[in-house]
């Protein structure tokens, strides 16, 4: 028997339908919005960096030659398996050059979908911390609506960055923690799991999330000790299976083990170096990164270091490990500078001016950085909100860990702080959600 679109709305609740159905018209608008930037401030095609690396790298995918190294290839025609990031956005970018449709418009478009699903992940997981009935449904709306004009989220939509799948998963993985939390159930606790798998293959950073996310949202919820341990159980279990793939194609290819990505290792050169420890240049690049340190390392040590991707990522992470330790002595203030910069607290304006790097509008990361402040402002009542409704803050205290976690060990930077990001938006629209209803309620009752 066919079952109509009708017949399933028609078996929703009110509240549901009524949410349903203005998400969808505010995931819309923010998808057009995304596209229409790419007239604009996302008009530029990429020349360098990961956006090339990403395009590059799908159409090869979908040619046969697999997740081969862009950039190697544009020297030497040669293609050589590389894990630098994770394999997901690469898959993502693919869909399009599988269909034919491999220009720098196509995967632009890609990007700009997903930032539009993350608009729609983050006002369901909204809905989900307002709990139910029309409450919940407005939560998740205002949610919505925050997300689709955030200029953090779409600034870098359309550029060929990994942030808005990224988001999406975070999201999700996020939503999966608070059901479970409510509903202690296994599926749930698969899916958690799943979700989890897929936003570390979008981001490797996302494996912090299994700490300080995923395992006390599974701990922590009641007495159930035998039962949340076995939940605990299945999600790692369906975890593993979903990153297996790629951690076993990497154990082939690669003489060092590799789970997730070699930038892990790599990154540590960039990071911690005299420019990032604020002893070069006036301190301007304290707790943030240096990418010319390595080539200054390369010039001094004659050249790339022997061996393959793997081999070449410890390499330079040995280098920035062997930095850390000798310069010890710093590592208090450039933690904290990175920390402050995660959470935009530190050198904000500088951070703002850093995000050309990445191909943002200055203008535009200006009005982030005051964006983001009003976050996190509306935030905090939010969270003593739902404290106070008996709902779980432990998916959104674990984002922030998250973000908190991936700073220190690497830099802060606007880009990274996505997960949080996702956090304070959420906590935000639960405060604005209460101060509508409060107003309304006092109309109601001036009447």
């Amino acid at each position: 028997m066919n079952t109509k679109p009708s017949d399933l709305m028609a078996r929703v609740d009110d509240p549901t339908r009524w949410f349903l159905l203005r998400l969808g018209l505010v995931t819309l608008g923010a998808l057009m919005f995304r596209l229409s930037l790419l007239g604009s401030i996302a008009a530029r095609n990429p020349d360098g960096g990961d956006p090339l690396f990403y395009h590059l790298q799908a159409n090869f995918l979908v040619e046969g030659h697999g997740f081969s190294d862009p950039f190697i290839w544009l020297e030497s025609q040669r293609f050589e398996p590389v894990a630098i990031h994770p394999p997901l956005f690469t898959m993502w970018l693919a869909i399009s050059s599988a269909l034919g449709f491999k220009s720098f418009l196509a995967h632009k478009i890609m990007s700009c979908i997903a930032g539009a699903l993350a608009v729609a992940a983050i006002g369901i997981l909204g809905r989900e911390a307002g709990g139910r009935g029309r409450r919940g449904a407005r939560v998740g709306l205002v949610a919505a609506v925050l997300a689709a004009i955030y200029p953090p989220l779409w600034s870098i939509d359309g550029q060929l960055w990994p942030e808005g799948l990224f988001t999406v998963m975070v999201a999700l993985t996020a939503l999966a923690a608070a059901k479970v939390w409510r509903k202690p159930t296994l599926g749930w606790a698969v899916a958690t799991g799943v979700l989890l798998g897929l936003a570390a293959l979008t981001r490797g950073e996302a494996i912090i999330m299994s700490v300080v996310l995923v395992a006390p949202a599974l701990l922590l919820r009641d007495r159930q000790h035998r039962r949340n341990l076995t939940h605990l159980a299945a999600a790692a279990v369906a975890c593993a299976l979903v990153l297996a793939p790629w951690a076993i194609r990497n154990s082939l290819r690669f003489e060092e083990f590799v789970p997730l990505s070699t930038n892990s290792d790599e990154v540590l050169v960039y990071a911690n170096n005299p420019y990032a420890y604020g002893t070069l240049d006036g301190g301007r690049f304290l707790g943030f990164w240096y990418y010319p340190w390595q080539d200054q390392l390369r010039a001094r040590f004659g050249g790339e270091p022997p061996g393959d991707a793997s081999q070449r990522a410890k390499f330079w992470g040995d280098q920035g490990r062997a930095y850390a330790r000798e310069n010890s002595d710093r590592l208090p203030i450039v933690l904290a500078a990175r920390l402050g910069r995660a959470w935009n607290l530190y050198a904000p304006f500088q951070n703002a001016l850093f995000d050309r790097i990445d191909g943002k509008s200055q203008r535009v990361s200006v009005a982030g950085v005051w964006a983001w402040w009003a976050a996190l402002a509306l935030s905090v009542p939010g969270l003593l909100l739902l404290r106070r409704r008996g709902t779980t803050v432990v998916p959104f205290v674990g984002l922030a860990l998250t973000v908190t976690i991936s700073s220190l060990y690497a830099y802060g930077g606007n880009r990274f702080r996505t997960p949080l990001d996702v956090a304070v938006l959420v906590l935000a629209a639960v405060t604005i959600e209460e101060l509508l209803a409060r107003r309304g309620d006092e109309g109601v009752a001036r009447q």
